[in-house]
């Protein structure tokens, strides 16, 4: 995890800020004398933001990137007091938001294997299940408590090929070594400890078959002294420092509706159902589109509803993230652009109708789907990630009073809501359904 000393991001102990004791989302615990912005600013932001921290191995190449939470609305006080309100947001940042690992990566910017950091109760949550073997690694915190419980999902999710590293080890009494038969990595923090406890913790890890993570290296001297030390991977400010990225936010998600799909969801409702619910939201369905470009990128070619896109997710990843939505997706950020974006989608399905298009339920889903697909493309321009400079400097917010957004004329100089669905649209859902 992020180091408590990094100065730009002070660890929570001791530092006070003014709070706002409403608006806050599920699996957010505020306690007594920790920051935390106002959520009414945090989830009002246009950007959503991360940091990312590369992982290199012996050789200098980068396998791996540990993802870190930053706070949206400004710079402040982090640490694993935030729990699964951390977790979640890091990953819809990065993974949805950002499309971290389905957008176009160069060649010189490798990502890896993805770290996360995870809690006791996160790990115990369906949220643990979001962070497939396929994409990266469950970082349990120097703060678990060890009992049977945890024992046993560490160990049902090993059993089903999910990997684990302990963070943070800085003692060879760490209640955390008794998890070594299905942990994967040992994260050594190195900074402040002497070389005879170095070299006995990265000793104690690979007795008990754990590739050594050191984390926490200053500088070109100290890696190259606990290389030599036997360590496997190799991370800190002398490798790389953090880097954070403002990327531009989905529109939020309508919270009953989210709420409902996990719920449906986790009851084990049919996928088929699942999308008469889902598919009225474009905001919901922009971010399940790219929860299969992560997880079954080999089923988009052959999609042809939405049903297929949840079909084609494993019902535990989608639970997983469906509870991670709650968390990180119902905000409101782009309300009118969401409201904007509904009110097409029902208007093209109602003149589907009217003129016959559609014959049955099935093909008015599909057909939908499609319209869907369009309009997300039209109306959510892709734009490149980028360092966040400053979060002095307001960046002008899309969208509006969704009370007063009949009269507020978009940038093109027409009124925004009357604008209707490109004509491409509707043509591609008729030419699906001609016969």
């Amino acid at each position: 995890m992020s180091r408590p000393s990094d100065p730009d991001h002070p660890a929570l102990s001791g530092v006070k800020f003014p709070t706002c004791p409403h608006d806050e989302p599920p699996g957010f615990e505020r306690r007594p004398g920790t920051f935390s912005p106002p959520m009414s600013v945090e989830h009002l932001t246009p950007h959503v933001r991360y940091a990312s921290q590369p992982i290199i191995d012996r050789t200098g190449r980068v396998v791996a990137t540990e993802l870190l939470f930053r706070w949206n609305s400004q710079d402040g006080g982090i640490g694993p007091e935030l729990g699964s309100y951390a977790t979640a947001m890091v990953l819809a940042n990065a993974l949805l938001d950002g499309e971290l690992l389905t957008a176009a990566i160069p060649a010189e910017h490798p990502v890896g294997d993805l770290l996360v950091n995870m809690d006791s109760r996160c790990l115990m949550s369906p949220i643990a299940e979001a962070l497939t073997p396929d994409v990266g690694v469950i970082e349990l915190l120097e703060t678990i408590a060890v009992d049977a419980a945890l024992e046993r999902r560490v160990r049902d999710l090993h059993a089903r090929g999910y990997r684990f590293a302990l963070d943070d080890l800085v003692c060879l009494e760490d209640p955390r070594w008794s998890l070594a038969p299905w942990v994967q990595f040992a994260k050594i923090d190195v900074l402040g400890l002497g070389a005879e406890m170095i070299q006995a913790l990265i000793d104690k890890a690979h007795r008990l078959g754990l590739a050594v993570i050191a984390e926490k290296i200053d500088d070109a001297a100290m890696h190259q002294t606990i290389k030599q030390m036997g360590a496997d991977y190799f991370q800190g400010y002398g490798i790389a420092r953090p880097v954070t990225l403002a990327v531009p936010a989905l529109p939020g998600c309508d919270s009953r509706a989210v709420g409902q799909l996990y719920l449906l969801a986790r009851a084990g409702v049919a996928s088929d159902s699942l999308a008469l619910l889902a598919g009225r939201h474009p905001a919901l369905v922009a971010r399940l589109l790219r929860l299969q470009a992560i997880h079954a990128p080999q089923c988009a070619a052959t999609t042809e509803s939405l049903a297929d896109v949840l079909t084609s997710l494993p019902r535990a990843v989608m639970v997983a993230w469906l509870a991670i939505l709650n968390i990180a997706a119902v905000h409101g950020r782009d309300r009118a652009l969401a409201m904007l974006l509904r009110g097409e989608l029902a208007d093209s399905r109602l003149r589907l109708r009217r003129e016959g298009v559609v014959r049955n339920a099935l093909d008015l889903e599909k057909a939908s789907f499609v319209i869907c697909k369009h309009l997300l493309r039209m109306r959510l321009q892709p734009r490149p990630e980028s360092p966040f400079k400053s979060l002095h400097s307001a960046p002008e917010r899309r969208g509006g009073n969704p009370d007063t957004e009949k009269e507020a004329p978009d940038s093109t100089g027409h009124r925004r809501v009357a604008r209707r669905l490109a004509p491409d649209s509707e043509a591609a859902a008729r030419r699906l359904f001609s016969w």
